[in-house]
């Protein structure tokens, strides 16, 4: 499934304190295979990996009009890249 990202300045300047680029969110959260999960406080959990394999958590809330706002992203943990590879899609 196809998300369209709105990106703000906070956003970009949070990430980038986890060494990620908004490239890198976009790969993990637009490709393949990918794990979404219900999240805290109406927000979305994405699991997925990079085009260079970088395995990311992005943690994305709803905008009103479809778009997702990104609220943070890191790298998996272990345990996080065995869930992944059990059930990404």
């Amino acid at each position: 499934m196809y998300r369209e990202l709105v990106w703000t300045e906070a956003s970009e300047e949070h990430i980038a304190r986890h060494s990620v680029r908004p490239d890198q969110v976009e790969d993990a959260v637009n490709g393949r295979p990918v794990l979404a999960l219900r999240g805290r406080h109406d927000t979305t959990e994405v699991y997925g990996a990079t085009a260079d394999g970088r395995h990311l958590v992005v943690i994305l809330a709803p905008a009103l009009d479809g778009r997702w706002y990104v609220v943070t992203a890191r790298d998996m943990t272990s345990n996080e890249r065995r869930a992944f590879r059990r059930k990404g899609r």
